[in-house]
């Protein structure tokens, strides 16, 4: 991935969601589907962000990933509610970290949002953030579940943030198949959006 990004043009797009977090001094969770894994620990790399890594052994070549590139591996699932690493990204966010995670990892289906990423943003009081990667050229791993994708060399990789979602305690309580929904639109716009810009590039 150095080698490869190395040679590329990186546009990010959306930024300007980040300022008033910013500007607060307001700790947020990126949220990323899974095949954005690979470039997303490098176009966010030297920040110290937690990031999660499943405890596989998979995850355990992406958390030596995350670490050399600056970061903070945190091991385990947002699949369940109560994982300890849903208490320890939550610890990381209130001492001042950012947070990284893949929400329909480690297992999918593909872009189908697993609670946890929910329950980080309700106890942490923080709030999540749209994340997505699309190159103008790109791998596509079309027998892993994911799909993961890869930029290929001299390629431009468009980086697209999402405005900030606050999730309130008391519907996510009461309704949180309607919370997980409407986030769940706002995750596959942002993908929209970023494929429609790495689309475009290809006729430039």
């Amino acid at each position: 991935m150095q080698t490869v990004m190395a040679t590329c043009r990186v546009r990010r797009v959306g930024e300007e969601h980040l300022d008033p977090l910013k500007s607060q001094g307001q700790p947020w969770i990126y949220v990323a589907w899974h095949n954005n894994t690979a470039a997303g620990v490098w176009a966010e790399r030297g920040q110290g962000i937690a990031m999660m890594a499943s405890a596989s052994d998979d995850g355990e070549l992406i958390a030596r990933g995350i670490a050399a590139f600056g970061n903070m591996p945190i091991r385990g699932s947002t699949s369940a509610a109560g994982d300890k690493a849903v208490r320890d990204m939550v610890r990381a966010l209130r001492a001042g970290h950012l947070a990284s995670v893949t929400p329909d990892g480690p297992r999918g289906p593909k872009y189908q949002l697993h609670p946890g990423a929910l329950w980080i943003a309700v106890l942490s009081g923080c709030p999540l953030v749209p994340y997505h990667i699309e190159a103008s050229r790109q791998w596509v791993l079309e027998k892993s579940w994911d799909q993961h994708k890869i930029p290929k060399p001299f390629s431009t990789v468009y980086i697209a943030v999402g405005a900030p979602f606050f999730v309130d305690k008391a519907q996510m309580r009461s309704d949180s198949g309607a919370i997980t929904d409407v986030f769940s639109r706002r995750m596959m716009e942002n993908v929209a959006r970023c494929q429609q810009l790495a689309v475009g590039s290809r006729k430039l």
